[in-house]
């Protein structure tokens, strides 16, 4: 608990993972949306398809990555600070 209130303990990569998984329901449930409405398919439906089950989570996916990368980062140099501590 100490670590938590000053700051050592990282609750932001959790929330990361968290808004991930929520941004990419989301995206499934709207294009799910999107398809129901479109009715008699086409290039419109593919169009929607492609973005709202394949770009979007994977856009996602990537801002969440490039997010904990800084995390991880941290956790490292952490580790490095142990490591070498006289």
């Amino acid at each position: 608990m100490n670590d938590f209130l000053s700051f050592r303990a990282m609750i932001s990569p959790t929330l990361v993972k968290i808004v991930f998984w929520i941004g990419t329901i989301i995206s499934f449930i709207a294009g799910a949306i999107g398809l129901s409405q479109m009715g008699d398919g086409g290039m419109g439906s593919l169009i929607i398809f492609l973005s709202f089950f394949v770009a979007y989570p994977l856009g996602i996916r990537v801002w969440c990555e490039l997010t904990l990368i800084v995390f991880q980062i941290h956790s490292t140099l952490v580790d490095i600070r142990k490591n070498t501590a006289p």
